[in-house]
């Protein structure tokens, strides 16, 4: 592109009475802000004075006259023609280095345009820590020891050498290509993960590995810490500033050619990227929940285009949309069917807690953990539970209403002392005996950790118990501890939520407890089923993964429904057949892409507004797929009142253009704002 504008202007010397031709070079830089709005949030030009020419350059933090102050910009772009006549100078360059790359632009454009989001918004994330205004020392301890990596020592089982040699292929060949690592629990799937990674180190290039949580997995962070050494960079939310500082330098100066983390990771300022690993590509996790809303698993195929690199999704129980796109040939698929040395999958039994009252725990389960304390060995209890929601259902039959146009469960409103409809609002009054079996057994659920813990301690005194949730691991580290304590032998029974299905390989373990199979599946969310087979299959993973055999116990009121049943036998297809049907039916991802709005404010009367003008400008335009607005399934936080609705489409891109019209349209107050999420993970 060329950058330079040629200005010819007539000057008329005096002396010589002549005209010369002056020749004036100028260029323009492309700027953004670095505190936006909706207002702001957008390209200006200005003009480069020549002293700082050898100083602006795309990435560069410049001072800048804006209106009647000056604020600080970023430069995305470098132009020989301005857009407007009367260009104002750049001040001053604030930085002595880029702060982003070109790469970086586009990638930041590509998410603004994606996630309806801003694009300064955007080009935060891509700058990471290396953007911040005031940058902390870098200091020499870092530096790398060399390109050291240890031999294995390792035989792979066929199918992971298999595995291994379709990427290897692909990384050598410089193919932008999608793999998706199907591998059960316990198969070795990180030992394909450092294989890849080695391959890619050959090649002079770098390789990115995102966990869910990197709090939750510190053994995958030991491992790889093992095998390539000083060559890792660590990545995640729970470091401090400086500490991000000096890790996003270090990749920088290609000191860390591996970098290991959370989410945020994958926008780390790597320049030659080889590979992406995305372990456990199914976890909400990976889907921000502030503006801009990206999920780690689109910019890593973004990247992966890119940059010409191999990207690898891994999972035992991938997203259906990521399995649908192998079937449809889009991705291709590698099996890992067997665990390492043909360790037996653990014994499921599922009991129907239909016909075991009284207790949390049912008699067979509280018979188990006897006998797994007595044999010395660990044990692992999880109870399936999300959010704030309460729902009913039938404790004879197992029945739970549902709404008649949106085939999802209703949430109980003890104010309204009403069954409601959070997509639709269709709401119902409480049934008083079950609308299928007649039976006056309609009860209300909710359990916790602590209910379970004071069970457990009162069922074998002297127990060691440890409770892991989001009350437990409150303070920085406490994963770890918690982890460690448990990964020691220091404790007998783990009690916890979703965070105890990942990342634990405790030799010990032989004996894992579900005490509510199903209360994910009573949530109004259409990936309700999914998440309910993902979460009891992983954690039935944690049982007999090395010398002992494992056995896991599931409670559950609808022991028939076939995400507890595949969940049971490790059965994906099973559940996957089943489900996709379901989607097809009601026209759900990967059958549909959906955007969800919500509206949220002070003053309900206000929010109720604005979500229905809303609704109206979105249903003249797009005419079918709008669905709501409809009362938030939680209807205040934090003293805001909040309505929601959702767009499904096949075409996102021309959905997301009218959703954003029509917000432009919108008459709404200043104290009522609408939030838009592309591709939510969850509705609720």
């Amino acid at each position: 592109m060329d950058i330079w504008s040629c200005q010819v202007k007539n000057a008329y010397d005096p002396k010589t009475r002549t005209i010369k031709l002056c020749y004036t070079i100028r260029m323009y830089a492309e700027v953004v802000l670095a505190k936006t709005s909706s207002f702001s949030d957008k390209v200006y030009h200005y003009s480069i004075p020549p002293n700082l020419v050898d100083k602006i350059l795309v990435g560069a933090q410049v001072l800048i006259p804006f209106g009647p102050r000056s604020t600080v910009g970023y430069v995305i772009g470098l132009v020989g023609k301005a857009d407007v006549e009367k260009v104002k100078d750049i001040l001053e360059a604030t930085s002595d280095h880029p702060l982003f790359t070109e790469k970086q632009v586009e990638l930041a454009k590509w998410i603004a345009d994606y996630y309806c989001s801003f694009f300064s918004s955007a080009l935060k994330l891509v700058m990471g820590s290396g953007g911040k205004e005031q940058r902390a020392k870098i200091e020499d301890q870092n530096k790398s020891q060399g390109a050291k990596i240890k031999d294995p020592k390792i035989k792979l089982t066929d199918e992971q050498e298999a595995a291994f040699k379709a990427i290897k292929a692909a990384v050598e060949a410089k193919q932008t290509k999608t793999f998706l690592l199907h591998g059960i629990t316990g198969s070795g799937k990180t030992e394909v993960y450092m294989r890849a990674t080695a391959a890619v180190l050959e090649q002079g290039e770098s390789a990115i590995i995102l966990v869910p949580e990197i709090g939750l997995t510190p053994q995958i962070v030991e491992r790889f810490r093992d095998r390539f050494g000083d060559q890792i960079a660590v990545l995640h939310s729970a470091l401090t500033l400086k500490q991000r500082q000096i890790e996003w330098q270090r990749i920088k100066n290609k000191e860390a050619q591996i970098i290991l983390g959370a989410r945020s990771a994958i926008f780390a300022p790597v320049e030659k990227l080889g590979l992406v690993v995305i372990d456990e590509e199914y976890e909400t996790t990976y889907k921000s929940d502030k503006s801009p809303r990206y999920h780690a698993r689109e910019v890593s195929d973004f990247l992966a285009k890119q940059h010409k690199a191999v990207l690898v999704l891994g999972s035992a129980t991938p997203s259906l949309e990521t399995y649908y796109q192998t079937e449809q040939g889009k991705i291709t698929k590698l099996v890992l069917s067997k665990r390492i040395d043909d360790r037996a999958l653990p014994e499921v039994k599922i009991i129907d807690m239909r016909e075991d009252r009284g207790f949390i725990l049912s008699e067979q389960l509280r018979l188990e953990l006897k006998t797994t304390i007595e044999n010395k060995q660990q044990a692992i209890l999880f109870i399936n539970r999300r959010g704030y929601f309460t729902f009913i259902m039938c404790q004879k039959c197992g029945f739970t209403v549902e709404c008649p146009q949106c085939a999802i469960s209703l949430t109980y409103h003890t104010k309204e002392q009403k069954l409601r409809c959070h997509r639709c609002d269709y709401s119902t009054t409480p049934p008083r005996v079950c609308p299928q079996c007649n039976a006056s057994a309609i009860t209300y659920f909710g359990t916790g950790t602590q209910r379970i813990e004071n069970e457990v301690a009162t069922l074998i005194p002297g127990v060691r118990i440890l409770r892991y949730d989001r009350d437990a691991v409150s303070k920085r580290g406490s994963h770890e501890v918690i982890f460690r304590t448990f990964a020691e032998g220091a404790a007998d029974i783990l009690i916890g939520t979703q965070m105890v299905t990942k990342g634990l390989d405790v030799a010990n373990v032989t004996l894992v407890g579900v005490v509510s199979a199903d209360t994910n599946l009573r949530l109004p969310d259409f990936r309700a089923a999914e998440h309910t087979f993902q979460l009891l299959t992983q954690v039935a993973g944690r049982a007999g993964r090395h010398h002992l055999p494992g056995k896991v116990i599931i409670q559950s009121y609808s022991p028939e429904h076939y995400a507890i049943q595949a969940a049971a036998k490790q059965d994906y297809e099973l559940f996957y057949n089943q489900e996709i049907k379901h989607r097809q039916e009601l026209g759900y991802p990967p059958f549909s892409k959906i955007i969800s709005l919500t509206i949220s404010g002070k003053e309900e009367a206000k929010v109720a507004q604005v979500a229905e003008e809303l609704g109206e400008l979105l249903k003249a335009e797009l005419k079918q797929g709008v669905l709501g607005p409809a009362s938030a399934p939680v209807p205040r936080v934090r003293g805001q009142w909040r309505y929601g609705m959702l767009v499904k489409t096949g075409e996102l891109k021309v959905a997301s253009s009218i959703v954003a019209q029509a917000i432009n349209k919108l008459k709404s107050p200043k104290d009522v704002r609408v939030t838009i999420d592309v591709e939510p993970m969850g509705l609720v």
